[in-house]
């Protein structure tokens, strides 16, 4: 057989080109081993993203857990406390207004000084009594043994008599129709004590409306006032503010605040009703 020059270029093309498809098939594996390396260690840190977005959700789940616990052994403290001051220094208190009455009668007539001078004692008795009594409503609120609705009535009713603040109140029938839970109606009480308190304080307000609803697992709260309003500096900072947002998220709630110089502020919060459950 007689090799041309035209076959020779042929067999020099066709090694050129083997050549050329060897040189590519291992271009190709050795991209595909790189591929493969890349997929195993995405997958890898895939894995490790879930594990630790699962240890952080555990987390937060135990966090939660654990605000409720501390908000009930401080509810407990409150009403032990309450008890003991109502049985010991109240029932002190009481008798001894019953001596001084006892005295005021025994000396009304013997002179005008000495019955002025228990007349005086008995005022600021009862003035200590009462004053007594308000702390001991505060540590141990009786409006709640009657149930949630009852006591918000009563304490929004408080605050109008003690401040002049009108107040409008209005709440879903659902929210009440839950199966009563004393933690988390003290809860409620406490956040809602907080949020007039501020009101009080600093808002300068004359109308404060309260709305109370249920949406799903979470119980909705928002507290409007017609107050001189806040700056966002000082609403992300100040007037007790940090103290409700930090209530509230330690609970796994929710928090906002609505607020500019000269219309008002509203105050939203989303309180759970059921406890978070951990992510296996």
């Amino acid at each position: 057989m007689t090799i041309t020059p035209t076959l020779l270029v042929a067999l020099a093309w066709m090694i050129l080109l083997g050549w050329g498809f060897h040189a590519l098939l291992k271009r190709h594996l050795r991209l595909d081993d790189k591929l493969a390396d890349i997929e195993a260690q995405l997958a890898i840190e895939i894995h490790a993203r879930a594990v630790a977005e699962r240890a952080l959700a555990n987390t937060h789940v135990a966090l939660c857990k654990l605000a409720r616990k501390q908000e009930s052994v401080r509810e407990n403290e409150r009403r032990r406390i309450g008890r003991d001051i109502h049985d010991d220094l109240g029932q002190n208190l009481l008798a001894l207004k019953i001596d001084l009455s006892l005295l005021h009668v025994s000396t009304t007539g013997a002179h005008p000084l000495i019955t002025q001078k228990v007349d005086g004692m008995i005022g600021n008795l009862d003035t200590t009594i009462r004053s007594l009594r308000a702390i001991i409503n505060d540590l141990r609120p009786l409006a709640l043994e009657s149930g949630l609705r009852h006591a918000l009535e009563w304490q929004l009713s408080e605050f109008t008599r003690l401040h002049g603040i009108q107040h409008a109140f209005s709440a879903e029938p659902c929210v009440f129709e839950a199966v009563p839970d004393r933690e988390r109606d003290a809860m409620v009480f406490r956040i809602m004590q907080e949020s007039l308190s501020n009101i009080a304080r600093h808002s300068h307000a004359t109308e404060v409306a309260v709305d109370l609803r249920r949406c799903g697992d979470l119980l909705t709260l928002d507290v409007r006032d017609n107050g001189v309003g806040m700056a966002p500096d000082i609403a992300a900072k100040g007037s007790g503010l940090l103290g409700i947002r930090d209530r509230i998220s330690a609970i796994g709630g929710q928090f906002s605040l609505d607020s500019s110089p000269g219309k008002g502020t509203v105050l939203s919060m989303s309180i759970p009703l059921t406890e978070p459950f951990a992510v296996t």
